[in-house]
């Protein structure tokens, strides 16, 4: 079951590549995980090794979850992944502890902690990309010429949890709580660094990233911050459901702020 909502978002892309001088006719598949699985579209196998990897399990009674979860080792991911102090806002220290206070009411962990259930001392589980990404619909554009891969994606934090059902109500012995979603950050900034939006550039064929630049400007102009006289932040995505879409020609490359 889909428990993070972490399916696949978009089209992939088809692009003839060139790997330790081995011409590959490939398929690159973005996700909101902000991983970016490439395979020979041939074959069917991947391009670089796909690692399982030990993830953390569930903790709610009754539910099973798979104790790994792939992970391509090359691209590396475009997006942050997991949850962790590190993460939090850090503009002034004020913004700083506001923000861990708020982390504390919640479970964090790496990429792929399930979900918890909310009771009165925790508000379910923060989760590094949301639902909505990393990437989402709008997908990737890619050059067919040099191989580069272009990726818009955004950093939003939210909680994920579980609320026990009544008696009668469902087949299901817990649902998704609807009380918390959205993280909301101190003062109404983002809980989290910046960039809130990114494009990243991949090279498949080296599986490497060439180059990543924040998308828009954010909340810089928020009074908390203002004086501090702050470069772009990448838009701020606190509440949006999508990125816009990209155009990408020989020479230019656009990007829809949404």
């Amino acid at each position: 079951h889909g428990i993070w909502d972490y399916d696949l978002p978009a089209a992939p892309n088809l692009v003839d590549i060139v790997v330790d001088g081995k011409p590959i006719k490939a398929v690159a598949q973005v996700t909101k995980q902000g991983h970016c699985f490439v395979f020979d579209r041939v074959t069917g196998e991947p391009v670089w090794p796909i690692e399982e990897r030990p993830v953390p399990v569930s903790t709610v009674p009754g539910e099973w979850t798979s104790p790994t979860q792939p992970h391509p080792t090359k691209p590396p991911a475009f997006e942050r992944q997991g949850v962790t102090e590190d993460d939090l806002i850090d503009f002034t220290p004020e913004l700083r502890e506001e923000a861990k206070q708020i982390l504390a009411k919640y479970t964090t962990g790496p990429l792929y902690t399930p979900p918890t259930v909310v009771t009165a001392d925790n508000m379910g589980t923060a989760t590094l990309p949301s639902p909505s990404g990393g990437a989402n619909w709008s997908g990737a554009m890619v050059d067919p010429e040099t191989g580069i891969l272009y990726v818009n994606s955004m950093t939003l934090m939210v909680s994920l949890g579980l609320q026990e059902v009544a008696t009668g109500r469902s087949e299901f012995e817990y649902t998704i709580s609807p009380n918390v979603f959205f993280i909301p950050g101190p003062q109404g900034l983002p809980i989290v660094k910046p960039p809130y939006g990114r494009i990243t550039a991949i090279d498949l064929n080296k599986g490497e990233h060439v180059w990543q630049v924040a998308h828009g400007d954010g909340p810089r102009d928020h009074p908390a911050i203002k004086h501090l006289d702050l470069p772009k932040l990448g838009w701020n995505t606190n509440g949006a459901l999508s990125n816009g879409g990209g155009v990408l020609t020989k020479t230019l490359l656009f990007m829809i702020q949404p």
